[in-house]
Formats: C-alpha cells, sequence, structure tokens
C-alpha cells in the first residue's frame, strides 16, 4: 500500500520544484522539498493503515509502536526511491517505478513463500526493499527475532539514504544544466 500511494502521489505532484532549480536555490533542500512532501503525505496514509488494521479490524500486534515505525520507515525510503526515479529518468522513472512495484510484489514475500520463486527472482527478494519491510512486518507484528528486524530495518535506512543522496545528485545536476526554457518558462506549461 505504501509504494502504491507515494506512486500515484508522484504521478500528480511534480517531483522537484523547476522554479527552485531555476532560482539556484541548494540541491539538497530542492531534494529534501520534493522528499519531505511525500514522505509526510505516506506517513498520514500509513497511520491511517495502521489505525484500519488496530481498531476497524482488530487485528493485535506483539509490537505495535515498532510496527508503526516500520511502516512509517517503509513509507519515506518508497517516496526517496520514487523520487530519485523521477529526478533522473523523469516519465521513463514513472515507468520504472511501476515495474519496480510489480516485481517487489512478486518477490517480497507477502503473498506467498519467496523460497518458491525461481533464482533470478528470489534473488531480487534479498536485494529490493519491499522484502526487507515484509521480513521485518513479520518480526514485529507476531513476536519474532529482533535482531532480524534491525537488520530489516538497517537495509531500509540504507535504502533510504542511497536513494535521498541519488535525488540530491540529481537535483544538482538539473542545476548546472539549464536551458533557456528553464529561466524562462512558457506561461502554458
Amino acid at each position: 500500500a505504501g509504494w502504491i500511494g507515494i506512486y500515484a502521489l508522484f504521478l500528480i505532484v511534480k517531483p522537484v520544484s523547476r522554479r527552485a532549480v531555476t532560482a539556484l536555490r541548494s540541491p539538497i533542500r530542492v531534494a529534501l522539498a520534493g522528499w519531505l512532501t511525500p514522505a509526510a503525505l505516506g506517513a498520514v496514509q500509513m497511520i491511517a493503515l495502521f489505525g484500519v488494521l488496530s481498531i476497524a479490524l482488530g487485528f493485535s500486534f506483539a509490537h505495535p509502536l515498532p510496527t508503526l515505525g516500520i511502516l512509517l520507515l517503509a513509507s519515506a525510503t518508497f517516496a526517496a526511491i520514487i523520487l530519485a526515479l523521477n529526478v533522473w529518468l523523469g516519465s521513463v522513472g514513472q515507468f520504472v517505478g511501476l515495474v519496480l512495484m510489480v516485481l517487489q510484489l512478486v518477490t517480497a514475500g507477502g503473498t506467498f513463500p519467496w523460497q518458491t520463486l525461481p533464482a533470478p527472482l528470489a534473488a531480487l527478494h534479498q536485494v529490493l526493499p519491499m522484502g526487507y519491510v515484509v521480513d521485518a512486518m513479520r518480526q514485529v507484528m507476531y513476536g519474532g527475532s529482533a535482531d532480524r528486524a534491525w537488520l530489516d530495518v538497517a537495509a531500509l535506512g540504507v535504502w533510504l539514504v542511497a536513494a535521498l543522496v541519488i535525488a540530491i545528485l540529481g537535483v544538482t545536476r538539473m542545476t548546472h544544466r539549464r536551458t533557456m526554457r528553464d529561466l524562462q518558462p512558457s506561461l502554458i506549461g
């Protein structure tokens, strides 16, 4: 739900303000501003999801606060990844985000055991972030291994930081490659 929500948001909202890039704002500030709004909206989405699961459906969690924390971290990580894809690849990045979503839904192990996948897809489980989210959620929801959950959280943290750094580098590249259209944008878009 987190990836789909962030993906849909980036279909509607421009990931980076061209005006801020053109005004030579700090690439770090521009990239973080492009990430913070989707991350905040994703956090609202995850809190609502947690509320529906715990209150409306009566689902009990072995560790409710760590469960919510992982949901929030996952949403922020997904927002950073999709931002980086959009900054570097534009509309192609949107398509890559969709492909990644489908690959992760298959390889994450949320609907069926990832161990039953063919070797190339099983290898993706060890790399893509959604697999770490599913594993961490299982650990905290059902009272599993805290050490294993922390390893999954660390992997998500690496994905988050790497995606933000890549997005910042992409915005930096944008500030160095401006055209006359960027400096004097069309009135009709």
